[in-house]
């Protein structure tokens, strides 16, 4: 992201004049730039966000199947939902599907814009 320049601009002289409110301005320029450009980043974002989740909730699963054998310590969720191992690697395999196919669709459409 680029640095923001603040400057103070003085009233007009003639009262007919009036002048553009900060808003519309803000709006018209950077803003519309940097709203674009968080659009085209967001789909990246997502993935580098989901990979490491889809990981965790696999180490979590994987550490509730050896808790049952009796291979690790204590699981800390005794009860509930989230107390299955099944839940976590079943959340596991959503997140990495999830993350990959957000990866392809972000693929497809650079793809389409750039034809454009």
């Amino acid at each position: 992201m680029g640095a923001f320049r603040v400057a103070i601009t003085p009233r007009p002289a003639v009262a007919a004049v009036q002048p553009v409110s900060k808003l519309e301005m803000w709006s018209a320029g950077r803003f519309t730039a940097i709203a674009l450009e968080l659009g085209r980043q967001l789909p990246n974002i997502f993935v580098a966000l989901l990979t490491p989740a889809a990981l965790v909730a696999l180490a979590m699963g994987l550490w509730r199947v050896s808790e049952d054998l009796d291979w690790a310590g204590a699981f800390p969720i005794t009860s509930g939902f989230f107390s299955h191992w099944q839940v976590w690697i079943a959340l596991s395999v959503a997140l990495k599907i999830l993350s990959s196919g957000l990866l392809a669709w972000d693929g497809r459409t650079r793809k389409i814009s750039e034809q454009n």
